[in-house]
């Protein structure tokens, strides 16, 4: 019988790339917290410190003593990275090789800083303490003396906003009925274009909000779903994700260098990170966050792509309200698919075959690939096994030969390419003991006082061990008691050989066992000797 697994790597099974970092910060769900990549880093401000990792998300150390950390922004170079402290009313530029604070911006006239924003060798910064308040203001951080501008004032908060070629997008956020102004920017000029109002956007709370690198569309994170506008007409452009569930809400948006590619992040138990091609409203890959108790939740606005991989920021709640960064690799690229199927039932050290495919998209030719396969054995440990190759239609086929019984599972992963996500596939057997026996040769009569030669043979299947198990010998005496002799070595052959001086006469029973293990059954099988005086 056989049993087909067949996984569609839309949303493909972690890689080893992937990796979720445990931060080592508690905050409150109220706290300010955001993401920034720069200089071969990533940044995640968390309550009173910034948190660093490299690129594949370990933790490389920490920059303290801050003040509510809110947003942050990477200068386009990945030197400096920009910190804006809530609390304390001050931006703080960072150097991303040394992790030192170079500069502090006295943000005191613009107090509570919040998200930032890095276009044109511009820093944008959103501020605003109390109601009535909030702004934004902007400044070149190329100055020896960068002083904050206003350019927005009298905004009910600190305002949502992003800024890309020669347009601004801002709005208040999680408000129902808000109007979203687009603005004409330059170094020079600042003029409203006009705005989205909230009649044509559908009357959904807006979460967040990002704009495409050329300034052409919006992206607006609404807590039912995501939709580009086009700046410019300031019409609806497309759609992506839509939900009708109040249990799934999105929290944050974050796009592509090349504008190709909308990241979203739910606040949901079965909805995680999902990407969508910009053009088509297409979900092109998707990922729940992996389970626990409770269950993480992507963080609002903590989203950010960094070349190929999505990092976000997963927030638990309970008593410790940890943080921790999720990198997920390569979502960017097209994706592959593979099959994998494999025999419902297989016996230990027998060889069996798994088959399976590799499909690449559309208009890319497969070629032969190289596979990684793992093997997963009943006592939770793992081995990665020879690799293999795929043919050149993608088809592939891999022989292995199970050391134990139980449940065995494999793992095949294609490792992707510059073009085109790897993509994994599983599946378990259900592997039955390998059947033992055991063969002997020896005389049936014999005399007393006289050593008793017995040879035999051990076998697994049809084979003998590969390795040199020993056998259990209990002598059954004509008087009735039974000895354990101790036992015997089997060769590499499978053979043995013993030897024992009975001193009886009358019937001896020779019993040779093999009490079986991880991959065999037990086997035992006995010699009937019967012996007499030297007289008879």
């Amino acid at each position: 019988m056989i049993m087909t697994v067949a996984l569609v790597v839309v949303a493909p099974a972690a890689s080893a790339a992937d990796s979720i970092t445990d931060l080592g910060v508690s905050v409150d769900l109220s706290s300010h917290s955001d993401v920034a990549a720069g200089g071969g880093k990533v940044f995640v401000s968390a309550g009173d410190r910034i948190v660093v990792t490299d690129a594949d998300g370990v933790l490389v150390g920490a920059i303290t003593d801050l003040v509510d950390v809110a947003g942050l922004a990477a200068a386009p170079d990945g030197m400096h990275v920009y910190a804006a402290l809530h609390d304390s009313h001050e931006v703080i530029e960072i150097d991303t090789a040394t992790l030192a604070i170079i500069r502090r911006i006295d943000f005191a006239a613009y107090p509570c800083p919040t998200r930032l924003v890095m276009s044109d060798g511009l820093l944008w910064a959103a501020y605003g303490c109390e109601r009535d308040t909030g702004g934004l203001a902007r400044l070149d951080v190329s100055a020896s003396a960068p002083q904050p501008i206003p350019v927005v004032t009298r905004q009910p908060a600190a305002p949502l906003f992003d800024v890309a070629g020669n347009t601004l997008v801002l709005a208040e956020p999680r408000e129902v009925l808000t109007d979203i102004l687009v603005y004409d920017v330059s170094a020079s000029s600042f003029a409203l274009r006009g705005e989205i109002d909230h009649e044509s956007h559908g009357r959904h709370d807006l979460r967040d909000l990002v704009v495409t690198p050329d300034g052409s569309a919006a992206v607006l994170a609404f807590s039912s779903g995501y939709e580009t506008w086009d700046t410019t007409s300031l019409t609806k452009i497309q759609e992506y994700g839509r939900s009708s569930s109040a249990l799934e809400q999105a929290v944050g948006v974050a796009v592509s260098s090349d504008g190709a590619h909308i990241a979203g992040g739910w606040w949901s138990d079965d909805r995680g990170i999902e990407l969508y091609d910009a053009a088509t409203g297409a979900t092109t890959y998707t990922k729940m966050v992996p389970s626990g108790w409770p269950t993480p939740k992507v963080l609002g606005g903590s989203l950010t792509i960094v070349g190929d991989d999505v990092f976000a920021v997963l927030w638990t709640s309970g008593t410790a309200n940890t943080i921790r960064l999720w990198r997920l690799e390569d979502v960017t690229l097209l994706p592959s698919t593979m099959t994998l199927t494999a025999p419902e039932e297989a016996t230990a050290l027998e060889p069996l075959s798994l088959a399976g495919r590799v499909t690449m998209p559309e208009g890319v030719t497969a070629g032969r690939q190289q596979l990684e396969v793992t093997r997963r054995l009943p006592d939770g440990t793992s081995e990665t096994l020879r690799s293999a190759r795929t043919a050149a239609d993608g088809t592939f086929i891999i022989t292995d030969t199970p050391p134990v019984a139980g449940t065995v599972g494999y793992d095949v992963t294609w490792g992707g390419s510059a073009d085109v996500r790897g993509s994994t596939a599983s599946v378990s057997v259900q592997v039955v003991h390998q059947s033992a026996s055991i063969s002997l040769k020896g005389p049936v009569d014999w005399v007393i006082g006289k050593r008793l030669p017995i040879a035999g043979k051990l076998k697994f299947g049809d084979k003998a061990p590969t390795a040199r198990p020993s056998l259990t010998v209990i002598r059954a005496s004509p008087d009735g008691v039974s000895t354990e002799l101790g036992t015997v070595r089997v060769s590499k052959g499978g053979s043995f050989r013993f030897r024992d001086r009975p001193d009886q006469e009358g019937i001896y029973i020779y019993n040779f066992i093999w009490s079986g293990d991880d991959a065999t059954s037990s086997a035992l099988n006995a010699q009937f000797v019967t012996v007499r005086s030297g007289d008879s």
